[in-house]
């Protein structure tokens, strides 16, 4: 049965809300990240510009400026959190991405990543486990601030098109791969992008592959 137009009309508004209001709340969450993180170690090398006799003071600006200038995490803050924006091609979507890791070292990281794909009568939501390898301190004062890093998982995708004859769901096995760059601004944030090669060996509405651009994204680790 075919659907009135204004009832596709009123859908269609709805999804454009939808999408707006995500939009806008991932900006807000970012924004607050960034201020928050920005903010802390501030207020922590301030905090050690004490007594020049306290000597425990004195190791920790040493050992804060050193993270700072080498652009690695504080071995106290293994968790990162990240969230980014993007797009997905062949089906092409709007994407909104958001990541918790676990940082074993200052190489390997593991935690799950969300890919949600949204457009007006398509959607993607493809949660995996990824391992993330990073690779630190690159020769040089500018580069030793960028962290190339690869990463891959496994997990599953649930593809959704809604057309005049209803709405098509199908979930499929899916193993990404990909690799990104980020840029580290403090101790505990940094920016990036990153591609990402989503595979569906068993094939989700005729799809077997898409392709991911996390065009920006904010790292907050805590």
């Amino acid at each position: 049965m075919m659907r009135a137009p204004h009832v596709r009309s009123i859908h269609f508004k709805l999804s454009i809300s939808r999408t707006a209001a995500l939009v806008a709340a991932l900006v807000a969450a970012l924004v607050a990240a960034l201020v928050v993180a920005l903010s802390a170690p501030t207020a922590a090398l301030a905090q050690d510009w004490g007594d020049d006799d306290d000597w425990s003071s004195s190791d920790s600006r040493n050992t804060t400026s050193s993270s700072v200038n080498n652009g690695s995490n504080s071995p106290t803050t293994p968790w990162s959190l990240r969230a980014g924006m993007g797009f997905t091609s062949d089906p092409n979507n709007f994407l909104l991405a958001f990541e918790l890791d676990y940082r074993f070292d200052q190489y390997v990281s593991v935690g799950p990543l969300f890919q949600i794909g949204l457009e007006d009568n398509r959607s993607i939501v493809a949660p995996t486990m990824n391992l993330n390898i990073t690779i630190p301190n690159l020769p040089g004062e500018f580069f030793e601030r960028i962290k190339p890093n690869l990463f891959t998982g496994v997990g599953f995708a649930v593809i959704e098109n809604e057309d005049k004859f209803g709405d098509d769901r199908e979930a499929a096995f899916l193993v990404n791969a990909g690799f990104g760059l980020d840029y580290v601004l403090s101790e505990r944030v940094a920016v990036g992008s990153r591609m990402i090669l989503n595979f569906l060996p068993g094939r989700a509405l005729g799809e077997e592959f898409f392709y991911t651009w996390e065009v920006a994204s904010v790292k907050l680790s805590f």
